[in-house]
């Protein structure tokens, strides 16, 4: 089977002998002599297209040798023009005498009309390369861009809190020490979380039944490590229908809320997430924070997520972050329709 860049060169040529010999209807009314006699000297273009192709182009125009390509195809045309009125007049003279023709093609006329074929020739010749060159660098660009924002998208997903797993290992040592069986429920709930990040994450959407599971695990484990100190109410939708989701995208905020949300008065934690009929998830999370407190409430964890939400659902999101009489808001409007 012949290659397929091969059989795009042959239509263009073909295509070309039947439009020039169209154009050319203009000189000579036989349609079909037109054919015999284009596709005859067209013989002697091909050499020229692929020589300013494949050596002109590269060699001098890209390298920025313009009056050395402009010098070269200069007179890779005079030459080809001159060439042709000969192969013409040869040709109609004979092969099939037409003196006639043969002496139009031989004219100055007729090598400025040969000139201009040429021309137009090498010039549409050139459009399509070019385009050509620059689809495929387009291409490129884009496969390498979608390779960088994949290899940025695994690493800000693939994100673990590093405190919070110290905080949790702590937390689950001391546990086992006080009462095994709460130990060991800890335990269940922190495997459960890491098996969520390790494997879970390496999806481009998981259900978002299993998220919230993952939600909920988290903050049991906070719940416990902080015992009566923090006041968390949870307020999730008992049925869902299937919804997907990119992982570890509600993690962020309520991980926000704990941290930044923590201290040793006590503290309150709001969150709730409904699913409205047009499968838009809305997500708020509110909690206390001291105010005196000088630290950045958002810390990495929300402008990652912001980053992530760019690049996951570009123009499908609202995320709002307010501050205000001791209260942090986050707001997250997302739709999971894809």
């Amino acid at each position: 089977m012949l290659n397929k860049v091969v059989i795009q060169h042959l239509l263009f040529w073909i295509l070309f002998i039947l439009l020039w010999s169209a154009h050319d209807l203009v000189f000579h009314h036989d349609y079909l002599d037109l054919l015999y006699s284009n596709a005859y000297t067209t013989i002697l273009y091909i050499p020229l297209v692929y020589f300013n192709l494949y050596y002109l182009v590269p060699n001098l125009l890209l390298k920025k040798r313009q009056t050395a390509y402009l010098i070269a195809i200069g007179s890779m045309i005079v030459l080809a023009t001159f060439a042709s009125s000969w192969n013409y007049g040869f040709y109609f003279t004979v092969l099939r005498p037409e003196p006639s023709s043969a002496k139009l093609f031989l004219s100055n006329q007729g090598k400025i009309i040969l000139m201009t074929d040429i021309l137009v020739l090498v010039g549409i010749s050139m459009t399509l390369y070019l385009l050509r060159e620059w689809y495929q660098k387009e291409r490129y660009a884009r496969e390498v861009e979608q390779k960088r924002l994949e290899t940025e998208l695994h690493l800000l997903k693939s994100q673990i809190n590093p405190h919070f797993l110290f905080n949790s290992l702590n937390s689950i040592y001391v546990m086992l020490g006080k009462d095994q069986n709460a130990g060991r429920h800890l335990l269940l709930k922190f495997s459960d979380i890491l098996s969520h990040q390790l494997y879970e994450t390496q999806q481009d959407r998981v259900s978002l039944k299993k998220e919230l599971e993952n939600l909920k695990n988290y903050i049991g484990i906070e719940r416990i490590r902080h015992d009566d100190l923090g006041k968390v109410n949870l307020d999730l939708p008992n049925q869902l229908n299937g919804q997907k989701i990119a992982p570890m995208l509600l993690m962020p905020i309520v991980e926000n809320a704990f941290k930044h949300g923590q201290s040793s008065n006590g503290y309150w934690i709001d969150i709730a997430l409904s699913i409205s009929p047009d499968q838009s998830l809305k997500f708020k999370v509110e909690n206390s924070y001291n105010e005196r407190k000088k630290r950045a409430l958002e810390g990495i964890g929300l402008p990652n997520l912001r980053r992530r939400l760019d690049l996951i659902y570009p123009e499908r999101f609202q995320l709002q972050v307010e501050k205000e009489n001791g209260i942090f808001k986050v707001n997250l409007n997302l739709d999971l329709n894809d």
